[in-house]
């Protein structure tokens, strides 16, 4: 009686696996193979971080405040790391002197409007020029 016990429990153990086992294999016709691009794309994250910049700079277009909150004081910290990571400038006299007075000015001192695209285009080509 043991041994046909064990020979049960094996054969439900066998059409257990069996079951799962075809439930894991797709149903339907094959997938076609996706054709390789000669450019791979860019990681998806690039594009999150685009848009994410492209939401501040529409929020901030036509709000002063909003443009000191969410976009100058990010320019302003990136031109800092520049300025210490290249130049190995920490103080606002040196920081001054490299970037210019127009520059230094348009991070530094407070604005009643936001700049224009192209001042602000302008701002962003000398900091990647750093």
């Amino acid at each position: 009686m043991s041994g046909l016990l064990w020979h049960v429990a094996v054969l439900v153990a066998a059409g257990i696996a069996a079951f799962v086992l075809l439930r894991r294999i797709p149903s339907g016709a094959p997938r076609p193979a996706v054709p390789e691009m000669d450019t791979p794309w860019p990681a998806d994250h690039a594009f999150i971080e685009v848009r994410w910049w492209e939401r501040r700079l529409a929020a901030a277009r036509d709000d002063p405040e909003r443009y000191h909150a969410l976009v100058r004081s990010r320019l302003a910290d990136l031109t800092a790391e520049r300025l210490r990571l290249r130049y190995g400038a920490h103080d606002p006299a040196r920081a001054r002197e490299i970037l210019g007075p127009d520059l230094h000015d348009l991070l530094t001192v407070p604005w009643r409007t936001v700049p224009t695209r192209a001042e602000l285009a302008r701002l962003v080509a000398r900091i990647e020029e750093m």
